[in-house]
This record gives C-alpha cells, sequence and structure tokens, in this order.
C-alpha cells in the first residue's frame, strides 16, 4: 500500500477588490464567485488538504474593505490558510488580517512546520511596496538559507514571484531585483520544492536543482503569447488550484496536480480493460 502523502493546497491571484477601479476593472467584477468556487471545491476534496497556502495577490488594491472582503469570503474555508504577501497586497492589512502567522520583522515572511508531520513550508516575501516586480536583498536571502538549512524534513519555498523568467515578456518584463542571487542560493540551500503565483497561470521550470512552478489563478488569466510582440492581455481559462503531495519516504518528493473547476464537468466513471 503506498504512502500517505502531506496535501498542500495552492490558492494565487484571487484579486479581491469592492467598488470600480476604473478601466481594466470588468476583468475583475468576479473575483469573489471565483474565489468562493474555489473554496467550496477545496472544502469538498475527497483527500482532504492539511491547509491552504495563499501565493500572493489576494486583493486588487490593498485596502481594508478588500480584506474585509477577503477574510469573511475565507471564513467559509475548513482548513488553515496561510498567506504569503504579492504586490497587489499590503503587507501592514495582510500582518494584522493573519496575526497567527510567525511573521518576520521587516519583510513579511514566516517559517513553520506543517502540524503533525516533518514538512516546513517557508513563505517568502518577494514583494517590495510600489514596485510591481520581485524584490529580494542580503537580508531576505540571509533569512531564507537559515530557514532552509534549519528544516528537519522537506522544505516547500512558497513566494509570489516566481524565480525564473516565464518567456511571457511584458510580464518578465516587469523586473525581479536579486533574481541572480536568488537562484544561485536555491543552488547552494535546495528546498524540496518551490511554488509561486504572479503569472496567473500554470508554469513550471527548475532553478538549480529543485522544480518551481507557477500554480493557475482564480482571477483572470495572463494571455499565453510567448512571441517578443506580446503585449498586455488576460483570457478567462478555466480557474483553479493547485494539490501538493509531500512524499518523506521518496527522497523526499513532491508531486503536484492542478484542479481545473468552474467550468470543469462532474467526473464520469468509465470501464478500464486489463
Amino acid at each position: 500500500m503506498r504512502s500517505e502523502p502531506v496535501i498542500l493546497a495552492q490558492l494565487t491571484d484571487t484579486h479581491i477588490s469592492v467598488g470600480d477601479h476604473g478601466p481594466g476593472w470588468a476583468y475583475w467584477t468576479e473575483n469573489e464567485r471565483r474565489l468562493r468556487t474555489a473554496i467550496r471545491a477545496l472544502n469538498n476534496e475527497t483527500a482532504h488538504p492539511t491547509l491552504v497556502v495563499g501565493t500572493g495577490d489576494l486583493v486588487e488594491c490593498g485596502s481594508a474593505a478588500a480584506y474585509d472582503l477577503l477574510t469573511e469570503i475565507l471564513d467559509d474555508l475548513s482548513l488553515p490558510f496561510w498567506p504569503v504577501p504579492g504586490n497587489h497586497d499590503s503587507s501592514a492589512e495582510i500582518r494584522n488580517r493573519f496575526p497567527d502567522m510567525p511573521w518576520t520583522d521587516g519583510h513579511a515572511s514566516w517559517a513553520q512546520p506543517v502540524p503533525g508531520t516533518n514538512v516546513t513550508v517557508i513563505g517568502f516575501d518577494s514583494t517590495l511596496p510600489g514596485c510591481a516586480g520581485g524584490h529580494v536583498d542580503t537580508e531576505r536571502l540571509d533569512w531564507l538559507a537559515d530557514q532552509i538549512n534549519s528544516a528537519p524534513g522537506p522544505t516547500m519555498v512558497a513566494m509570489h514571484h516566481p524565480p525564473f523568467l516565464t518567456g511571457i515578456d511584458w510580464m518578465d518584463g516587469l523586473g525581479f531585483e536579486g533574481l541572480e542571487e536568488l537562484q544561485q542560493l536555491f543552488v547552494e540551500h535546495a528546498p524540496t520544492r518551490i511554488i509561486a503565483g504572479h503569472i496567473h497561470r500554470s508554469i513550471t521550470s527548475q532553478v538549480g536543482p529543485t522544480l518551481a512552478s507557477v500554480g493557475v489563478a482564480t482571477a483572470p488569466h495572463i494571455h499565453l503569447d510567448l512571441s517578443n510582440a506580446a503585449i498586455p492581455a488576460v483570457i478567462n481559462d478555466p480557474i483553479g488550484y493547485q494539490l501538493h503531495c509531500v512524499f518523506d519516504d521518496r527522497g523526499p518528493q513532491v508531486i503536484s496536480h492542478t484542479r481545473f473547476i468552474d467550468r470543469a464537468s462532474i467526473p464520469r466513471p468509465i470501464q478500464v480493460s486489463d
């Protein structure tokens, strides 16, 4: 019989907002409904995740009213929710709304074990106020290396900005200060897995020896255009979330699945021949 994994769910880029924010606002008006749909699906998973990691851009504009709505929606989630800030979030608000997280001083990072396991999740703050792109500095890098090195077992680093270029030029063009230094850290201090958000669609890459991925958003997705002439665009692809299965008796190993919801059909049993 196979061993039972520790299942960690990932929600990302929910972009909850209130009020009309001008041009482009029409793309975000259903984000509340989309997140509520995702939460119902998470609550109904037959193999229940232990917790949900939120990899940033939880709200659209960082306002107190937006966090009021976000926390009201999350009240329906039957699982613990561990948030990481994104560039649209307010670090002060996210700290205030989730006071039980072991936030660091300065940057809004945290690290803590998954209850009842030797798995550690490291929430790594890659944001800088007023900057859409990623940002890390020596203080953050030193802290991250210490957390990875001191973890007793499998380690999952959760951050908003992916630590690699995606090939979607206009998103990559937002920049990531300290990216090369972060990539080198992951070579020298390799976690078991890296998960991120920001790009709103499923992407995988390798950073050093570690698989790194971007989670599928519940908000509208970034349109996939890998040409040099790509223009900023979003698209209503099927939304969803990730389920990361962490095994500690396989190396360790993390196996990730994407749950598509909202426009997915119900399962239809089939016959399988030998």
